[in-house]
Parts: C-alpha cells; sequence; structure tokens
C-alpha cells in the first residue's frame, strides 16, 4: 500500500518539485531554445523508428519474463503478459516507488491465474534479470570510456574501481545462487526481531520461503530456461544502446557502438541518482547534457537527446496506461449447465418460522434482500427487472447499487418461473456478482415466509428489503442502509405512495412475524401491515428519485430521471451547459463496450492534439487548439457519466481521471509556452511558462493531498466536501477568495475563458492570468487540508428514532441526494 505523504514530507516533495522544475528551464536556457528546436526538428519522424525499437525490446523482455513461468506459462496468454509489464514501466516512471506499484501490479493481475509465490518469484526475476544486464551495461560501457574518453588518472582509478566493485557484487550473486543460500529468509528473521514488523512478516514467512524456494529451482532445474531468459534482458539492454546510436544519427551525429555504449551506461548511473527525484525530472536532462558534453556533443543536441528518450517513455507509459484500463475490466463469469443455463445457489423455503429465527446471531452488518414480484403479470412474459434503464437491467442496477454499501450478502428472492428467467437474463451481462444468492419460494408463499428465510441466510443485525421492479437514486439506498434502530423500521415514502425500500433489525423481523395477525403477500402489505402496529419511521423522498417500471412504457421517465441525476449539485453554469452535449453523448456510448476509463484515456489524447497546435502558434492554429481543449472540456464529462450510467464508479477511476485531468493541463500550458515563444521569439514567455507549470504541478499535488486528507473514501466528492467547510467559516477571507474564485480554475469554466481569448487573439494576457492564478491554488489547497483536516466529517445519516417515542411513526426531512 502506498503511503500518504505525511506534513513533514509534503513540503520537501514541493521543495524537489521546485528545484526539478527550475533545473529543467535553466536546461532549455542554457542549450538554447531555438537551438534545441533545431535539434528535435532534425529528428523528425525518426521518432518513430526509436519508438518501435523500445516495442521490440519491451517484447523481448516480455518473452524472458514468460519463461521464468515454467510449466505455468501456459495458464496466462502472452499479450496480456505484455500489458501488464507495459502497465508496471507507465508507474515505474515515478522512481523507485512507482516500480515496487508497478512489479505490486504485475503480481496481483496473475493471481486468478498464476499462485500467487509463482507469480511474485517470476516478477522477483524478471526484475533482478533486468538489474544484473543493467549492471554488466554499466560494467562494459565504463571500461569502454577508459580508452574512449579522455580522463584524468584520479578519474581512471575511480573508475576501475567501480566496474571492479560491480563485478565483485556480480559474483557474489552467482554464488548465492548456486550455493541456494537463504537470503530472503535470513532477512525475513532479522526484520521479524522488530516488535511493530514481528506479526506482520509472521503470515508472510510461508510465503517468502514459497518465493525462495522457486528462485532457486528455476536455477537449478530449469538452466535453459534461465539463460534465455537473461539472454532476452541484456538483448533488451543492447536494444537501449542502439536507440542512442539511432537517434544520434537522425540528428546528423555519428556515433559507434562502443561509444552510444559509454552514454548508455553512464545514463543508468544518473538514473540511479534520479530516482530519489519525483520523475527524474531535471537531472537526467542534465546528467545526459553533462555526458555529451564528454563526446563532443553540443548542449542542445544532448538535451534533445535527453527529451527524446523521455518522450519514448511517455509514449510507452501512456500504452501502459491504456493496457491496464483495458486489463481491470470485470470478466464474464463462464459458468454453465450443459443445458446452457447459469448455475446458482438456490435455498428453499424452510418449514420451521418463528423457531428459526431463534438461532439468527447478531451481527453489526447488513445484508440485502431484493424481492421480485410479477404484480398480476403473465408468469411467462414477466420482464419487468429485465427492462434496462440507461443500458442495464433495472435488477442489476439494484444488485450493483447495493453492492458499493458491502453487505454480508445480496440475496434475490423470487418464485421458481421468476428466477429462471430473470436469473438467465442477468448472467449474461457478465456483470452479476458472485456474491448474489438465488432464493426461490413458491409462487403463493406468503411474505411472513420471505421474511423468516430471509432473516435465517441473512445472518446480519440489520436487513434491507428492496422491490426489484424500482430504480432508485443511489442516495436513497445508501440513507437507508444507515439506519441502526432495533425496534422501529424505516420506509422510504412518497406521500402515500410506498418508495420500496424498507430498512430494519432481525429483532423487529422477530416481532413482526410473531405479532402480525395477517396474511402479507408483497412488500408494500408489509409496510401498510407494520404502519399498523405503528413499528415504521416513514422518510419522505421526492418523485424524481425514484421510478417504479412494470412496463416498457415506464421506462421512458425512468431513463429522463437518470439523465437528471447525472447532474452533480455543485455543477455550475458551465458545467450544466456542457452537460447539455456530453449527456447525449454518453448516452451512445453506453451502447458499446467502452468503460469511464477508456473515455478518459480518449479525452487526454483530445487534450494532447490540442496542445500539439497550441504549440504550432499563429492565430488559427490556436483557435483550433482552443476548440479541441472545450471539446476535451465536454468530453471530460462523459467518462463520469458512463461510469454512473453503467455503475462503473470507483475510486481507481477517479483517481485516472484526476490525473488524466493534470496531464491534459500540463500538455496544454507546455504547448501555450512554446507557441508563443515561437510567435514572438522572445523568451519571456518561456520563464512565464515555467512559472505555470510549477504551479500547476505544485496545485496537482497540493489538490491530490487534500483529495487524501479530506476525502479519501469518497475521492469523487472533495469539491463538495471543501465547500461545506469553506461555508461555515465565511469571515475566513483566504477562504471567502477561494470559495469565490474556484470557479475559475474547473475544467468546465477554463476551456470558455481560453476561447475567447483566443478568438480576440490575447492569448498572451491569458497565459500570464493562468501562470498567476497556478500558483494561487497551491497555497489554498495547503491551507485548506491543513485547517479542514480535523474538521472531517462523515456523509449526514438519517436520524434514528428516540427511545420515548418508537413506537410511533414519524415523518422527517425529506431526502436529498
Amino acid at each position: 500500500m502506498l503511503k500518504i505523504p505525511s506534513k513533514a514530507q509534503l513540503p520537501l516533495r514541493l521543495f524537489a518539485i521546485v528545484v526539478s522544475a527550475g533545473l529543467f528551464v535553466y536546461l532549455i536556457w542554457r542549450a538554447g531554445p531555438t537551438q534545441l528546436w533545431k535539434s528535435l526538428s532534425e529528428l523528425g519522424w525518426g521518432i518513430i523508428l526509436a519508438l518501435a525499437l523500445t516495442g521490440v525490446s519491451h517484447l523481448a523482455r516480455t518473452w524472458g519474463w514468460r519463461l521464468t513461468l515454467g510449466d505455468e506459462q501456459h495458464k496466462i496468454s502472452f499479450w496480456r503478459m505484455v500489458g501488464l509489464r507495459l502497465g508496471a514501466e507507465a508507474a515505474g516512471q515515478l522512481g523507485i516507488l512507482g516500480q515496487s506499484l508497478g512489479d505490486s501490479l504485475r503480481v496481483s493481475r496473475m493471481t486468478s491465474e498464476i499462485p500467487v509465490a509463482s507469480g511474485l518469484a517470476s516478477v522477483t526475476f524478471d526484475r533482478s534479470f533486468y538489474v544484473v544486464t543493467g549492471i554488466l551495461t554499466t560494467i562494459a560501457g565504463v571500461l569502454a570510456a577508459l580508452p574512449l574518453v579522455a580522463l584524468s588518472q584520479a578519474l581512471r582509478l575511480y573508475a576501475s574501481l567501480f566496474a571492479l566493485t560491480l563485478i565483485a557484487f556480480l559474483m557474489l550473486v552467482l554464488l548465492a545462487v548456486r550455493k541456494r543460500w537463504p537470503v530472503l529468509s535470513w532477512s525475513a528473521r532479522s526484520i521479524a526481531r522488530i516488535p511493530s514488523l514481528k506479526s506482520w512478516i509472521q503470515k508472510r514467512y510461508l510465503l517468502v520461503q514459497a518465493v525462495e524456494s522457486a528462485l532457486f529451482d528455476f536455477h537449478h532445474k530449469t538452466p535453459g530456461a534461465f539463460w534465455a531468459s537473461f539472454s532476452l534482458n541484456l538483448a533488451a539492454q543492447c536494444m537501449a544502446v542502439s536507440e542512442v546510436c539511432l537517434v544520434l544519427w537522425l540528428m546528423g551525429v555519428k556515433m559507434g557502438f562502443f561509444s552510444a555504449l559509454v552514454i548508455e551506461a553512464l545514463t543508468k548511473l544518473v538514473n540511479v541518482i534520479g530516482n530519489f527525484n519525483p520523475g527524474n525530472i531535471g537531472t537526467y536532462e542534465g546528467g545526459t547534457m553533462m555526458i555529451g558534453k564528454m563526446f563532443g556533443l553540443s548542449s542542445a543536441t544532448g538535451l534533445a537527446l535527453a527529451l527524446s528518450r523521455r518522450l519514448r517513455s511517455l509514449f510507452w507509459a501512456a500504452v501502459g496506461l491504456v493496457c491496464f484500463v483495458f486489463l481491470t475490466r470485470p470478466k464474464k463469469r463462464r459458468d454453465f449447465t450443459s443445458r446452457g443455463t447459469p448455475r446458482a445457489r438456490v435455498t428453499e423455503v424452510p418449514n420451521s418460522q418463528v423457531d428459526t429465527l431463534k438461532d439468527v446471531p447478531a451481527l453489526a452488518e447488513t445484508a440485502v434482500a431484493i424481492l421480485l414480484a410479477n404484480r398480476g403479470t403473465d408468469p411467462s412474459n414477466f420482464q419487468g427487472p429485465l427492462l434496462r434503464v440507461g443500458s442495464l437491467p433495472i435488477l442489476l442496477r439494484i444488485i450493483l447499487a447495493a453492492q458499493k454499501l458491502g453487505p454480508t450478502r445480496i440475496m434475490v428472492i423470487a418464485d421458481a418461473n421468476t428466477k429462471r428467467i430473470v436469473q438467465r437474463g442477468l448472467f449474461f451481462t457478465g456483470r452479476l456478482p458472485e456474491c448474489v444468492q438465488w432464493i426461490e419460494v413458491p409462487p403463493n408463499a406468503s411474505f411472513s415466509e420471505h421474511l423468516v428465510l430471509f432473516a435465517t441466510q441473512a445472518r446480519s443485525e440489520r436487513v434491507l428489503l428492496i422491490d426489484g421492479n424500482t430504480t432508485y437514486h443511489p442516495t436513497l439506498i445508501r440513507k437507508a442502509s444507515e439506519w441502526k434502530d432495533e425496534r422501529v423500521a424505516l420506509a422510504l415514502t412518497n406521500g402515500d405512495k410506498f418508495v420500496g425500500i424498507l430498512a430494519l433489525s432481525v429483532e423487529t423481523i422477530r416481532d413482526f412475524v410473531q405479532h402480525c395477525q395477517t396474511q402479507v403477500g408483497t412488500l408494500e402489505q408489509l409496510h401498510a401491515s407494520l404502519v399498523e402496529m405503528h413499528a415504521v419511521v416513514c422518510v419522505p423522498v421526492g418523485e424524481n428519485l425514484w421510478q417504479r417500471v412494470n412496463s416498457p412504457e415506464d421506462r421512458r421517465p425512468a431513463e429522463q430521471k437518470l439523465d437528471r441525476w447525472l447532474v452533480k449539485p455543485t455543477d455550475g453554469i458551465y458545467a450544466r451547459l456542457n452537460r447539455r452535449i456530453s449527456i447525449p453523448i454518453s448516452r451512445q456510448l453506453i451502447k458499446f463496450p467502452i468503460t469511464a476509463n477508456m473515455v478518459s484515456i480518449f479525452t487526454l489524447v483530445v487534450g494532447f492534439a490540442s496542445a500539439v497546435f497550441f504549440a504550432y502558434g499563429g492565430y488559427w492554429y490556436t483557435l483550433l487548439g482552443a476548440l479541441l481543449c472545450l471539446f476535451a472540456s465536454i468530453l471530460d464529462g462523459c467518462d463520469g457519466e458512463v461510469a454512473r450510467l453503467k455503475l462503473l464508479e470507483s475510486d481507481f477511476g477517479c483517481w485516472l481521471e484526476t490525473i488524466c485531468d493534470y496531464l491534459s493541463y500540463l500538455f496544454l500550458f507546455a504547448g501555450m509556452s512554446i507557441g508563443l515563444w515561437r510567435g514572438s521569439g522572445s523568451g519571456t514567455y518561456l520563464l512565464w511558462g515555467g512559472l505555470l507549470i510549477f504551479g500547476s504541478v505544485a496545485s496537482f499535488i497540493a489538490l491530490g493531498w487534500e483529495r487524501r486528507q479530506l476525502a479519501s473514501g469518497r475521492p469523487e466528492q472533495l469539491l463538495k466536501i471543501w465547500q461545506t467547510h469553506a461555508e461555515s467559516r465565511p469571515a475566513n477571507p483566504f477562504l471567502y477568495f477561494g470559495r469565490h474564485l474556484e470557479f475559475m480554475t474547473r475544467r468546465c469554466f477554463f476551456p470558455y475563458a481560453l476561447l475567447f481569448f483566443a478568438l480576440f487573439n490575447i492569448m498572451n494576457v491569458a497565459f500570464v492570468i493562468s501562470a498567476i492564478a497556478a500558483n494561487l491554488v497551491w497555497p489554498i489547497a495547503l491551507y485548506s487540508s491543513r485547517a479542514f483536516a480535523g474538521g472531517r466529517s462523515s456523509a449526514p445519516r438519517i436520524p434514528e428514532a428516540s427511545a420515548e417515542r418508537r413506537t410511533r411513526m414519524r415523518q422527517y426531512a425529506p431526502i436529498q441526494p
């Protein structure tokens, strides 16, 4: 798990980013922007060759990784492993922490096909091979530098000692492998002596031993695969050296293989040092320029070499991000009987009723039961729960919404014929969760039997009963799940209508079954009986928050309400204007197998295209870039809308959208800087651009930390939470300023402002204003994080009935979304 930066660490990271950004701007100034642009222009479309060479290198490394799986390599496809590698390499752009995260990602995504120990051993071997071959490349490069580069006697001595040290290290590693030294288990036992880590290590010690045994067995039992994997990683290192030759050749510099080997070896040393710098920004470029000087390359050529290789890394990182999005899509289950009907757990109604309830344990958890009733229609034509709203069957929408509550169990209660029709229809959507249990009841069974069965199966203290023929705003199900009164049930109503959601405890079910004298056949009759017994609290909800769907004619109002639910309470005038376009687009997107994460990636591509047109400069290119930026802003709403329409919301999706937004801003600001500099020829715009990018990066980090501090469990609600806290302190001038001007920083407002400035050809004004505004956002974000962290509160809950009024029906304020 990633460690959240502490308050002491954040200023250090911000300082590192400031220094890195300043160093990067200084290097551009030192190399000369004009000369740098000329060198990059000479490279031209030849960069595609470098990208292709790196792609071949990734394929070779993936092949080598696949060999480390031994007999289990057939369990996972080669191209899936390519996607996992690229996704891990994308995370590795963040340094050592990113590499650890990327390797953990590879292991976690292999566990469905490969045992954990085998997957962990293969990833460890793959990383070790790459490190060892990298050390060999460094040794060869250092030794080749002795005759090729003019060095002083002292530097030659230090280089020789350094090479000998690396050789000794490799010999020690080889000896440890041959002698099967238990380095991992010994290290684990040593760490276990620390009291705070003892229990954590003890739980994982067997896994460490299994991984260590797999590592040794791979070398001793399959030496052919061992050396083949090693050779493929070594070939990948040779391709990196060839890339240096290729890039320099495209820029008109003739460089031999051994000279390129020296450059690559010294670059690896720079990368080791740069791992302590987030993103290795500035240090990598500066180190490459210094290495190029040793071979007589100009500063512009050395910096162009570094930027071209960084562009290559960013390209494959973007491909890896797309691969990760595809690999995180939910899989369709493939469990069929011989007749094609999906298997399911079916529970029959027990004969005993009240006696069974006496043995139900009370757990502080919630279970959900969704009841299906054909409401008097022909059972053979009963399709109510399967009617689609927002591309999903109504029942599936309820199940997925209930799943977000983390219930102990989700049960669907229906008669045999209804269960057969609905179960088959939902199974082929590929979205039905594994935790769903189907409970079969006789067609004429009373609702009392339903309750007994449900309470018996739920094994929970709180239960939630939901009508399976109704669409609900997610707020209703979440609010109902927060009801904790043990004696009184909660019912959601709209005037005299029962909405179809009841929250009650097992104890309330006991009392009802024991004292109810009438037969209860439906959920509505249960609500009426509870009202007669004065054992229910009614909370009114708006008509716009639910829609009962019993026929195809009811779908139209349900779809219209679903569209209104896509609009957030925090949306301003520009966001609502974008929604008029984005919602129809999202409605078309959900007809295809397109996920919200795919939309986020495509939006990033459109933002990058906008930045390219800004970089060209000139009135018409700038105007076209502004229009593309506005289109990207509209698409920015589509990913969230698609996620809500398909019920695919996730914390990862929220963070991915945020990262894509930040990258779009960085591309845009870089394009604006280049375009204004090219159009005016003044280096002042590069300085303003450096200030703008620094402020943007600092703001992104500060906002990310603020999201962790204030909305770690609800990242999508950061703005609403921040506004609530800020409005509670109206006398604070700092927060007053931020509260009334924060709309200017939103993704939905900025493109409209940019289009206005581009239309009137005053982009220089927009550029300066953006640079100033970007450096006002991060101080406000840091201040808010510190000021609000102590007062973070959870979402408001439905009030419980007081002890003296538990036996009476009560009315509360309506629930709002």
